[in-house]
């Protein structure tokens, strides 16, 4: 049986390796997490990630591992928004 981290000790340990960036983490009904990523500086949410398992957040090992590939998803898809031409809204 996996259990994880009560969520507020989840929030800080996110929080702590995902700086700049301001992150929510929210329970769902199907027993996982969803954790949303905002810009130091913008108010906008720059990622939204669903389906976080208890398996991810039993411990601050596998929660530093899930802040790194936060960090690369966020990132690469900054990237992708800014390397996109002008006008290419579809």
């Amino acid at each position: 049986m996996n259990t994880r981290l009560p969520l507020l000790k989840i929030e800080s340990i996110l929080r702590n390796h995902l700086y700049p960036f301001r992150c929510d983490c929210h329970a769902q009904a199907n027993s996982t997490l969803s954790v949303r990523l905002y810009g130091e500086r913008y108010q906008g949410e720059e990622l939204t990630v669903l389906g976080i398992t208890d398996d991810q957040c039993r411990d601050a090992a596998n929660l530093v591992r899930l802040a790194q590939e936060l960090r690369v998803e966020l990132y690469a898809t900054r990237g992708a928004l800014l390397s996109r031409p002008a006008g290419a809204d579809d």
